[in-house]
């Protein structure tokens, strides 16, 4: 009886897992249609005129932020419309140093130290400290272990100045030789398939702040983290969807090469399971409760995919049934993979598909549990979610 149910109850969240990578695929796939043509008007386009302001949050980045330095310095945006504003959240190693070594005397570099007086720190504070001080209309931000193309400021700005509040751009793994560089980079190219396919249905609810530009006074329309400093995480997908759907700001997803910022991957499994717990703990505190309630299910249903296996011990019957649910999984999974493979030129081995597949539910069930309800560290500061909560968010 209890397998019966539990297949049943699976197979219904199957179900609601399927119209969901579905609905996801046809947005992803409207990118893929627009490519060619966006690219071509991108080539044709006017030196933009709009004053920019590209922002770095940096803590304890001596060993990247000469090279992500080096990459904004190569911009093909007119300089004297560039502002590139880093912060330094409090660095212990030679972060300061190195910014200021690979700018050089390039006016178009500020640096900035939070105050230690004020016990102001991380990335909101970070990058609303910088928006203080930015002088463009429009403003991007950018982590400090990326590289840019050449041009990276050119795209974002062309995308807004078709009538965008906010663009989200795609964000690539470097794909190491190793198999968990590997399992990175897949895996990530999945949430970023997501993440254009949530975008080109017209509901845009995730991005990543490593690679996102918006308007200054869209930021501003939405008082830019009030409600959401006291998180650890979130100051991308929070100000994306307060612009979108608290002041019905215009939002798209920018398909183009030229837009791309390219990162590694975490070094360890410990420092690669902190950052997505991380990221999970800001899933209960959307504002739109009908997504919260979603998540549930996505939560659910990966609990399903954890225990199939085991459930399907019980007879021939329920081994049948576990085996095709994590067939039509895999086969979802992989309609999503492909487009967004050829969309963002990145390539999918079936090995590493494979094997991300087996893994895929336990490790979704374990983050998102630490993220609820566990500890997490980043940058050398561990936060718990509860604490989280009970902050004040003014």
């Amino acid at each position: 009886m209890i397998p019966f149910v539990f297949f049943t109850v699976f197979a219904a969240l199957s179900g609601v897992y399927a119209l969901f990578l579905l609905r996801v695929r046809s947005g992803a796939r409207f990118y893929e249609t627009r490519n060619a043509e966006w690219r071509a008007d991108f080539a044709a386009r006017e030196v933009s005129s709009v004053p920019v302001t590209v922002i770095v949050a940096m803590r304890d980045e001596e060993h990247c932020a000469a090279a992500c330095i080096r990459s904004l310095h190569a911009q093909t945006y007119p300089a004297e419309r560039t502002q590139v504003i880093v912060v330094d959240d409090h660095s212990s190693d030679g972060t300061a140093a190195a910014v200021m070594d690979a700018a050089g005397d390039d006016p178009r570099f500020v640096l900035l130290r939070l105050d230690d007086a004020a016990g102001v720190s991380g990335k909101k504070s970070a990058v609303e400290a910088a928006i203080a001080h930015a002088t463009g209309e429009t403003v991007l931000t950018t982590d400090a272990d990326c590289v840019h193309g050449a041009d990276w400021i050119s795209s974002m700005q062309w995308l807004l100045a078709r009538g965008n509040d906010i663009v989200g751009g795609p964000v690539l793994y470097e794909r190491g030789n190793g198999l968990f560089a590997r399992l990175q980079a897949l895996e990530f190219l999945g949430i970023m398939g997501v993440t254009a396919g949530l975008f080109g249905i017209g509901y845009p609810r995730l991005c990543n702040g490593a690679n996102l530009a918006y308007r200054r006074d869209a930021f501003r329309r939405v008082d830019g983290f009030g409600g959401h400093r006291h998180l650890a995480s979130g100051e991308d997908e929070f100000l994306l969807q307060a612009i979108v759907y608290r002041a019905g700001g215009a939002a798209e997803f920018n398909p183009l090469p030229e837009s791309a910022v390219v990162t590694p991957g975490a070094r360890t499994l410990r420092a690669f399971l902190s950052q997505r717990a991380r990221w999970a703990s800001k899933g209960g505190r959307y504002e739109d409760g009908r997504f919260v309630a979603f998540l549930v299910l996505l939560y659910a249903y990966f609990l399903g995919c954890s225990l199939a296996p085991l459930a399907a011990l019980s007879s021939p019957a329920a081994l049948l049934a576990a085996f095709l649910l994590l067939l039509v999984k895999w086969t979802l999974d992989l309609s999503v993979l492909v487009p967004a493979a050829r969309l963002l030129g990145a390539p999918v081995r079936l090995t590493d598909f494979v094997i991300a597949e087996l893994l895929h539910p336990v490790y979704l069930v374990a983050v998102s549990t630490a993220g609820a309800f566990g500890r997490f560290a980043w940058k050398g500061r561990t936060t718990t979610t509860a604490r989280a909560r009970s902050q004040p968010s003014g």
